[in-house]
């Protein structure tokens, strides 16, 4: 006999991990559903901590919990998309090792799905800095209502649904996953959640933001690679190029300008950091975005870098890139 679908598969990529994971895990075990209800896929990518340790441990309490293991590190892109291969859920949503999700956000999440006939839903989270908590709201004020999912891209003059990029603050419905839209770019080092959040809402039909307990991202983690100052910081660059090549495979000129205005903007924030770049890496970074800003029309280029403000202009042109 065919085992019964679950509800909500949580995919939760893992490596060396074995300090945070039981915060992780132990929330998922309060979530306000049936076991019967739930399904929990560790992809362990080629820990040598007590990862492993962890997960036996974890699973005396937790018997939905499965794991596979990488042999070798293949990163965190490919670790979801192989926990998305193994999931089963009706609904996929995603937790990194580090967070953990409020009591109840679960059953909130499913419950809120039966009401809306949406491709997936979106909720706010709270960032953690040690002790202290920030409450970050997704940037759509319209609630519990459906949405057509491009409504959140523009505009470029403040931020938008397209730069929430927080992976778990999605719960995405199984035919999303069966359509390919949940899979994460595996060639890019970082950002590969900013060409998903694109991908998303350009690729679904309807979506949902919906006031549920929401998650807890861990913020100032050792080790982070949002901190660190090597070659991976260039993803950004190549995740904004494949955005572009998108939206002119597709014949959507009126996104390109938002595009742009996320690049520069990322951009700053890595001058704003140049002190922990070796000079090579710069180099490099400051040549691509060259190359990147270079694909868009001069007449848009202009606009975006009027709308960047004169102070961010001088300190982007200071450190090498010519707008």
């Amino acid at each position: 006999m065919t085992a019964s679908r679950p509800q909500v598969s949580v995919v939760v990529p893992a490596r060396d991990a074995g300090g945070h994971l039981p915060d992780a895990l132990g929330s998922l075990q309060r979530q306000g559903l049936d076991l019967c209800d739930l399904e929990v896929v560790v992809v362990d990518d080629g820990s040598t901590d007590d990862t492993l340790a962890v997960l036996e441990e974890a699973s005396s309490r937790l018997p939905v919990l499965r794991w596979v293991h990488h042999r070798t590190p293949l990163g965190v892109s490919a670790a979801r998309n192989r926990g998305v291969r193994e999931s089963r859920g009706r609904w996929v949503t995603f937790l990194d090792p580090d967070d953990w999700f409020f009591p109840g956000h679960l059953a909130a999440m499913v419950d809120a799905a039966a009401r809306y006939e949406v491709d997936f839903l979106v909720c706010d989270q709270v960032q953690a800095y040690g002790n202290d908590r920030r409450r970050v709201r997704a940037p759509e004020p319209r609630r519990h209502v459906p949405l057509d999912p491009r409504s959140g891209i523009m505009p470029t003059s403040r931020s938008t649904m397209v730069n929430y990029v927080q992976v778990s603050s999605r719960f995405l419905s199984r035919r999303v996953v069966d359509d390919g839209l949940v899979v994460f770019d595996e060639d890019l080092p970082t950002a590969e959640d900013r060409e998903w959040a694109w991908r998303l809402l350009l690729g679904t039909r309807r979506y949902a933001v919906v006031d549920a307990p929401g998650y807890v991202y861990r913020r100032a983690v050792s080790g982070s690679l949002t901190d660190v100052g090597d070659a991976r910081q260039l993803g950004f660059l190549e995740a904004y190029d494949a955005v572009l090549d998108r939206l002119r495979r597709d014949d959507l000129p009126q996104y390109e300008p938002k595009v742009l205005r996320d690049v520069l903007a990322v951009l700053h924030h890595h001058v704003a950091r140049r002190t922990v770049y070796p000079d090579d890496v710069w180099r490099t970074m400051t040549a691509r975005a060259r190359e990147v800003v270079g694909r868009f029309d001069k007449q848009v280029v202009a606009q975006q870098v009027a709308a960047l403000g004169p102070e961010r202009v001088r300190a982007v042109r200071k450190q090498g890139v010519s707008l």
